[in-house]
C-alpha cells in the first residue's frame, strides 16, 4: 500500500505572518488540507495547485465534522497515499486534540509529524500589551482550559492550585467566565485582581477588555465580548497601560488587500510601511494572462515590434512559450521603452535592437524607428487597443501582450468576504485584478497607489478616490503625516475605520 503522511501544523494565533518556515514548507506540499475555523484563511494561498481544500471548523454547539470523522478523515487521505495537512489554530498540542488524532495514525500505522505554532495564549497577550512574566509581578503561569469535553465534564479543575497561581490564561473560558470567577473568589483570589479577555487577538478585529476579578463577568456581558478570547488573570495585567503597543499603531483595525508581484520592489516598501503602522496587510494572488488575440503568425506583418515596460516583455515571452512558438521565426526588429524592458528580455538571450525612453510617445515612434512607406509597428503596452492611421500608409497598432488578473480559484481570501477597508498597489497592471476582486463597488472602493503614474491608470479607469502618497514614500515619518492628513479629510482614502466590504 502507498501509504501517505498527517502533517499537524500549528497555524499559529491569528497574523498569517506568525506561521512557522516548517509549516509553509508543508502547506505547499500538501496534496490535502483540512483546516480549522482559527486558522487565517491566508494560509491556504499556499496551498499548490490543485490541492484539495476541507473545512471542518468548530464554534460553540456547532461543529462542521464530528472529531470521529476528522481522525478517519485524515487516516483516509493518507492511505491514498496523499501529503495530507491538519491545519490547526495556534499550537496543536495547546488544547488543540492533536495527541486524540496522532494516536489515531499510530494506530492506522500512518506516518506523522507535528509541527508547533505560536499558541494564541502567548500570542494575544503580547498583542494586547501584556507580557505573561515580569519579574516585578510573578514568577510562575499556568495555561488552562475553561471548557471541558464531554468526557471529562464531571471533573473539577484543583480551583486551589488555580487560584494560588500568580498568572493564569485561560482557554475557551468566556462562556463558563461566571463559574470561573465564583470558584477563583472562592478558594481566595482576591476580587480585584486585574483581568483581561484578548478577542481575536493579533488581527485587524483585535479587541480588549480590562476589569476586575469580582465584576469581570458582568463587565464581559454589558460589552457583549463574545469568543474566542483569552483570558489572562493576573498583576501582569496592569503593564497593559503602558506596553499597548499594538492597538496604539496609527492605522491598528484597518485592514489593506494589496495587489502586486512579490518580488516587486515597490510592493514591498509600500507593504512594509503598512505593516509598521499596525495595518494588516492581504495580499491579493494575481496570474499573468497571455491574451494577444492576433494569430502569432501575422507577426510577420510588422517591421517592429515594440514593448512599452518589461511587463509586456514577460507576458509576450511567456505567450511564446504557452503557444511553443519559436522565437526565431520573428523576422521583426525589436524595440524596448526603458532599461527594465530591456533586460526582460535579455533574460531570455534576446537582445533588442533600439532602447526608447521609457515614456516615450506613439507620435513619436514613426521618426524614431525611420518608419517607411506602409511599414506597420505594433506597440504593446497597458493602453486600449486602437488602430492609429499614419501617412504614407504606416500603421501603428497598439495592444496588449496580456493582463493580470486576481487569481481567485487559488486565493484565501476574497472567495468567503474577507472585510477590508482599503485597497493599496504599486503597479498598473495590477488595477484590473482590484476591479475584480473589489467586486461591483469597485469604483467607489478606496484605493491608494505608490506612484503617480499608477494613480492616473486608476482615475482613467473610472475609480473614484484614489490617492498617493508618493511624496512621502521614501520614509515613515512622511507617510505617517501623510495620513494624519487623510484622517482630517485631505485624503479621504484613509479616513479613520472605514467598512468596505466585499460579500
Amino acid at each position: 500500500m502507498n501509504t501517505g503522511r498527517v502533517v499537524f501544523v500549528g497555524a499559529g494565533p491569528g497574523d498569517p505572518k506568525l506561521l512557522t518556515i516548517r509549516g509553509m514548507e508543508s502547506l505547499r506540499h500538501a496534496d490535502v488540507i483540512v483546516y480549522d475555523r482559527l486558522a487565517s484563511p491566508q494560509l491556504l494561498s499556499y496551498a499548490k495547485q490543485g490541492a484539495t481544500l476541507i473545512y471542518c471548523g468548530k464554534e460553540a454547539d456547532h461543529h462542521t465534522l464530528p472529531q470521529e470523522e476528522i481522525n478517519l478523515l485524515l487516516i483516509r487521505e493518507a492511505q491514498k497515499g496523499k501529503y495530507v495537512v491538519r491545519l490547526k489554530g495556534g499550537d496543536p498540542s495547546m488544547f488543540g486534540r492533536v495527541g486524540e488524532e496522532a494516536q489515531m495514525c499510530r494506530e492506522h500505522s500512518v506516518p506523522f509529524e507535528i509541527v508547533p505554532g505560536i499558541t494564541s495564549g502567548m500570542a494575544a497577550p503580547l498583542y494586547a500589551g501584556i507580557p505573561l512574566t515580569h519579574r516585578d509581578y510573578n514568577s510562575s503561569v499556568a495555561f488552562v482550559t475553561g471548557h471541558l469535553c464531554e468526557k471529562n465534564a464531571g471533573k473539577e479543575p484543583d480551583w486551589a492550585a488555580l487560584a494560588s497561581m500568580e498568572t493564569l490564561v485561560i482557554y475557551m473560558g468566556v462562556k463558563n467566565l461566571p463559574r470561573i470567577r465564583e470558584r477563583l473568589l472562592a478558594y481566595g483570589k482576591d476580587a480585584q485582581t486585574p483581568v483581561a479577555l484578548v478577542r481575536w487577538g493579533t488581527v485587524r478585529e483585535q479587541e480588549t477588555l480590562i476589569g476586575q476579578l469580582g465584576t469581570i463577568d458582568k463587565e464581559v456581558e454589558q460589552a457583549r465580548f463574545a469568543a474566542p478570547a483569552i483570558i489572562i488573570v493576573g498583576e501582569v495585567v496592569r503593564l497593559r497601560e503602558s506596553l499597548n503597543w499594538y492597538e496604539s499603531l496609527p492605522l491598528f483595525g484597518q485592514r489593506v488587500a494589496v495587489a502586486g508581484r512579490a518580488s516587486d520592489e515597490g510592493r514591498n516598501k509600500l507593504v512594509g510601511m503598512l505593516e509598521q503602522l499596525g495595518a494588516e496587510v492581504m495580499p491579493i494572488p494575481l496570474i499573468e494572462r497571455f491574451t494577444f488575440d492576433a494569430p502569432l503568425t501575422e507577426l510577420v506583418a510588422y517591421r517592429w515590434l515594440v514593448f512599452a515596460d518589461e511587463r509586456q516583455v514577460s507576458l509576450f515571452i511567456a505567450g511564446l512559450r504557452q503557444q511553443r512558438y519559436d522565437i526565431r521565426r520573428l523576422t521583426s526588429k525589436l524595440a524596448v521603452c526603458g532599461q527594465g524592458a530591456f533586460e526582460a528580455f535579455e533574460k531570455s538571450g534576446i537582445y533588442p535592437e533600439l532602447v526608447l525612453e521609457k515614456n516615450t510617445s506613439l507620435l513619436a515612434l514613426p521618426d524614431l524607428l525611420a518608419l517607411e512607406k506602409e511599414e506597420q509597428v505594433l506597440y504593446l503596452g497597458a493602453r486600449q487597443p486602437q488602430t492609429i492611421p499614419l501617412t504614407h500608409g504606416r500603421v501603428i497598432q497598439v495592444n496588449q501582450a496580456g493582463t493580470v488578473e486576481w487569481e481567485e480559484a487559488n486565493s484565501g481570501t476574497n472567495g468567503g468576504g474577507v472585510p477590508f477597508d482599503w485597497l493599496a498597489t504599486s503597479d498598473l497592471y495590477a488595477l484590473s485584478a482590484l476591479q475584480q476582486f473589489a467586486g461591483d463597488a469597485w469604483a467607489k472602493t478606496p484605493l491608494v497607489c505608490a506612484d503617480v503614474e499608477t494613480v492616473a491608470a486608476a482615475r482613467e479607469m473610472g475609480w473614484q478616490i484614489v490617492s498617493s502618497p508618493v511624496e512621502h514614500a521614501g520614509d515613515i515619518e512622511g507617510l505617517l503625516a501623510w495620513i494624519d492628513n487623510a484622517k482630517r479629510g485631505v485624503h479621504p482614502v484613509l479616513s479613520a475605520r472605514s467598512t468596505g466590504k466585499v460579500v
